[in-house]
């Protein structure tokens, strides 16, 4: 709570002095004097600010590598655990490769056993077909 009313009253200080300094006619707001004030001021405010808030001591700074370290264990674990679901997938993918190849190859072949077929039954007789039909489906005469 102390911290909090000592970085009021320096604020407070400062829009003051700020104020006084514009009323007397000594500061005149343009873009590059506000930025050149903004710029003064950012020093002792960063200097306030490290001296009232600072937390880097050594237990939080070995806190924060311990916490790094840690997580640099936990991205390795992820990172082995997701190379080998990769390698087992693709394996899977290589395998169904490997099957797709031989479903084209065997399509080829019934491809061209269909183109063969219905070639070689242009050119059969009807005799020969109906002897075909027979070996195929039986004779209905005799059943």
């Amino acid at each position: 709570m102390k911290k909090w009313i000592i970085i009021i009253a320096v604020v407070l200080v400062g829009l003051i002095v700020i104020g006084v300094l514009y009323e007397a006619g000594y500061l005149n707001f343009k873009w590059s004097t506000l930025s050149m004030i903004f710029a003064a001021l950012a020093g002792p405010y960063m200097y306030i600010k490290n001296k009232l808030f600072n937390t880097n001591n050594v237990d939080t700074i070995d806190d924060m590598i311990r916490k790094a370290q840690d997580g640099l264990k936990v991205d390795a674990d992820h990172r082995a655990e997701y190379d080998e679901q990769i390698a087992q997938r693709e394996t899977k993918i290589s395998h169904l490769k490997e099957q797709t190849t031989e479903f084209d190859r065997q399509i080829e072949q019934l491809q061209l056993q269909a183109a063969t077929t219905k070639k070689e039954v242009k050119e059969m007789s009807s005799d020969e077909m109906a002897a075909a039909f027979e070996q195929l489906y039986g004779n209905e005469r005799d059943e």
